[in-house]
């Protein structure tokens, strides 16, 4: 017997390599009568960087705006490709407080993420957000390895 859950969330990053193999797996772990919701995050990068840079904020609000639309359009084309009825959202803000604050409030079973295995040096100057969602999530936690999807397509 399978591992399912009532409520999965996928953490997607739709321009991630890993974001169809996330999705598939929260699918596969969502009980038949369980929600799936697949949810991204649109952290807010300024480029602003003077007072005196006139119209920079809005310009930066547009182009943050414009990218929380490509994503949502995405997740809506990777749900329609995969044949999963989720609940769909897009996040504001830094992803694995956000999503895990999303998970407490839609009082979720399961968090699903993927993680590239970064070496500590990496980690270091990128971060790493399955790490943080580990440490973060009210829930249990499946993380999905490059080296797993490796191994699912061969």
């Amino acid at each position: 017997m399978a591992l399912e859950f009532n409520k999965v969330v996928a953490v997607i990053d739709v321009d991630d390599s890993l974001a169809e193999t996330v999705f598939d797996i929260a699918k596969q772990m969502t009980a038949a009568s369980g929600e799936l919701h697949a949810i991204d995050s649109n952290p807010y990068i300024t480029t602003f960087e003077s007072p005196y840079a006139s119209g920079a904020l809005e310009a930066d609000a547009k182009a943050h705006e414009a990218d929380g639309k490509r994503r949502m359009d995405k997740l809506k084309e990777l749900a329609d490709t995969k044949g999963g009825a989720a609940k769909l959202a897009v996040l504001e803000g830094n992803p694995s407080r956000d999503a895990a604050s999303y998970a407490k409030k839609n009082n979720v079973d399961l968090i699903v993420i993927g993680s590239h295995q970064k070496n500590w040096w990496k980690r270091l100057l990128e971060g790493s957000e399955s790490s943080d969602m580990i440490r973060e999530a009210p829930c249990a936690v499946f993380v999905v390895t490059t080296a797993h999807q490796k191994r699912a397509k061969a």
